[in-house]
């Protein structure tokens, strides 16, 4: 039967190519240009990551993530430290940050990064070229003795460039040592091309990226046995033709632009079978079925015999299912690209000779496969296992994405299990406490069964709780969801900590002062005239520089005004010396009984002076400050004090008080210059 192939790349957004013989769709291949294929692409990468526990390495070669590569994968003239008679250890032979270059072996999958190779590969229409690599291969669907002996005996002849290795494929087996030549040659100029570009490109980079889907199906699987090449998109053509013409000029192939007004898949009549390859299950001729279950890893296929019943017996039923199963599952690992572990359930068979049948009958369907593949034999349970590789992505991964209804089970919730569910979470809400209302939403038709099936349960509910529950159907859920909106109860304000409480207790006006200013509403600021705002603004400037100059604490002035006071107690004459006499009759008594006020008007040293009155003085003595304030000044400071202690003092006094204390301490260095002055000015004040 005649073989064509198929290319469909009319919409940029999707390609597709699609291999029939006659009227059955025997391989399919589909690139969408939202998940860019990267397999065969040679990069220019940074070792990111050594991991010793994995005995491999992560490489930076310009992808969102990051490339995975073993250690089998490495090369040794990538060996930074090479230690003969040792296996080889990722740790010891690469270091971070070193460059290398890389092939992409295996596209990125679900979470996992790219798998990545230093043994690269590049595959001309004949020859595979393997730089670095000294072997010389043959594909091994060239069965033939003499074919394989002829092919070794022409491609020796040929001048190979040092340190390659090459593998021989199976389009080769009937062709001329011309063609090999000329493959080899255009093969020798790539490779020439991208050692120059590795030299030059810093890392990360692309150096060689591969044919795209159109020239790869026709250099892979132009075969002899393929009649017709078919293509409906123009540029599409030109690249083919182009490739050709590069690669073997001399040989004539029917390629043909597609110019049908059906499109080219409908015209033969293969859309009809692109759909099925979604479908869980495949029907077979006599009545039977496979079923495919797919995970992360494995592939489950189950062969079921449905509604066969022509033969005679139970195993002879099982007999035919199982050899029709045989060439479905074939057909099916290829269009769908499974690959990975692959499970097969065959239906029990007692004769081995019938079973050693179906075991041949895979291999031989498995055969034209171009993806490596390996099987066992089949157990006494009917079980099949084989590993297959996985050549690209597959169609259902290309084309689909994972289900937000099910999340990617397959499977939903009943309406019934649903309410109760949502009956189930709002008991557990209630239960919590701090909650003032709840609103329940959920699917009409789960919404419905909840307010008519279990109305008692939730009016039970209400009346332990004491809380309004409130039931609504939301058409924006999907089935199988619900959501609860709870009203949560007002927290009350926080007790005060015991560090608060006690700084309330030391400082009771402070705590009073705060609480009548959060209490007291703020006024709108006034509008001053314009006339006004200069006086005012030098006021404050004013006010804040006395602010500024206030001790921060009034506990701070009493005890610098203590330690002066013991000071200036220490400095006094010693009593040997005669004391002054006494002042005159109220004399201290009317420097206490004057206010505060009237006496911080004038400077220090003058004060004392005055509130001394005509005490007498000794001639020829300096007047010090001791001797102008005397001790009964110094006793009454410190009864005050005493009595300060005793009773509360009000807060205008203390405030004065501080005033006073702190200008005396300014004033301390002006009194001591005055005891210094001339006594010109003391006798007038005798006199006087």
């Amino acid at each position: 039967m005649e073989k064509k192939i198929l290319i469909n790349a009319l919409h940029s957004e999707e390609k597709r190519v699609a291999i029939v013989e006659g009227d059955t769709l025997v391989d399919f291949y589909v690139e969408v240009a939202s998940k860019e294929q990267l397999k065969g692409n040679i990069y220019k990468g940074v070792i990111a990551r050594i991991e010793p526990g994995l005995q491999a390495a992560f490489v930076d070669f310009g992808q969102k993530k990051q490339g995975f590569l073993q250690i089998r994968e490495i090369s040794p003239e990538h060996f930074q430290n090479k230690k003969e008679g040792k296996r080889p250890r990722v740790q010891d032979v690469l270091a971070k940050g070193q460059e290398i270059i890389v092939q992409v072996e295996k596209d990125e999958r679900d979470t996992k990064g790219a798998s990545l190779t230093t043994y690269l590969s590049l595959p001309g229409r004949y020859i595979v070229m393997m730089p670095g690599q000294k072997r010389v291969g043959i594909s091994r669907k060239i069965e033939d003795r003499d074919d394989r002996d002829r092919l070794k005996e022409l491609f020796s002849s040929l001048k190979l460039p040092k340190d390659m290795g090459f593998i021989l494929r199976t389009a080769c087996s009937d062709i001329s040592g011309e063609e090999l030549a000329n493959d080899l040659k255009y093969l020798t100029k790539l490779w020439n091309k991208i050692q120059a570009e590795s030299k030059k490109a810093p890392a990360p980079a692309l150096i060689y990226k591969e044919q795209d889907m159109a020239v790869r199906t026709v250099r892979d699987y132009l075969t002899s046995d393929v009649a017709e090449v078919l293509v409906d998109d123009e540029t599409a053509y030109r690249r083919i033709k182009e490739f050709l013409r590069k690669t073997i000029p001399w040989r004539k192939i029917n390629i043909t632009y597609y110019r049908g007004k059906e499109p080219i898949f409908s015209q033969h009549a293969i859309e009809e079978q692109i759909s099925r390859l979604n479908e869980r299950t495949v029907s077979l001729p006599s009545h039977g079925y496979l079923v495919f279950d797919k995970t992360e890893a494995l592939t489950a296929i189950d062969v079921n015999s449905g509604r066969s019943r022509k033969e005679e017996n139970v195993e002879a039923t099982a007999l035919k299912t199982n050899l029709e199963a045989v060439e479905e599952i074939a057909r099916q690992l290829r269009l769908r690209d499974i690959g990975g572990l692959v499970v097969m359930d065959f239906i029990d068979m007692e004769s081995a000779k019938n079973r050693r049948e179906v075991e041949n009958s895979l291999k031989k369907a498995l055969s034209s496969d171009k993806a490596h593949f390996d099987i066992t034999g089949i157990s006494r349970f009917g079980i099949v296992e084989m590993t297959r590789e996985r050549l690209r992505t597959s169609y259902v991964d290309s084309m689909s994405t994972k289900c937000l209804v099910c999340g990617g089970a397959g499977t939903l919730r009943s309406d019934e299990m649903v309410a109760v569910s949502a009956l189930r979470e709002i008991h557990s809400k209630l239960s919590a406490g701090n909650v003032k209302g709840l609103i329940c939403r959920l699917p009409v038709e789960s919404a419905n069964y909840l307010i008519n099936s279990k109305r008692a349960d939730i009016l039970a509910l209400e009346k332990a709780f004491g809380i309004a529950i409130t039931v609504m159907g939301d058409t924006k859920l999907l089935p199988g969801q619900f959501a609860l909106d709870v009203e949560a109860v007002k927290e009350a304000p926080k007790e005060p900590t015991k560090e608060v409480r006690k700084e309330a207790q030391q400082h009771p006006r402070k705590e009073q002062r705060k609480e009548a200013q959060r209490n007291t509403p703020k006024e709108p600021p006034k509008e001053t005239p314009k006339e006004a705002q200069e006086p005012q603004a030098v006021q404050q400037e004013v006010q804040a520089d006395a602010q500024k100059d206030k001790p921060r604490s009034r506990r701070k002035s009493r005890q610098r005004n203590r330690k002066r006071r013991e000071r200036e107690s220490a400095q006094q004459i010693p009593p040997t010396l005669p004391a002054p006499e006494a002042p005159p009759a109220g004399g201290q008594e009317v420097m206490a009984e004057t206010p505060q006020e009237s006496r911080t008007d004038m400077p220090s040293g003058i004060r004392d002076e005055a509130a001394a009155g005509a005490a007498p003085e000794t001639v020829g003595e300096p007047q010090t400050e001791e001797r102008r304030n005397g001790e009964p000044g110094q006793e009454r400071e410190e009864k005050k004090e005493e009595k300060g202690q005793e009773s509360p003092v009000s807060g205008q006094e203390e405030e004065h008080r501080e005033d006073r204390g702190n200008r005396e301490e300014k004033g301390e260095g002006e009194q001591g210059a005055s005891a210094e002055a001339p006594r010109d000015a003391e006798q007038l004040q005798e006199q006087h």
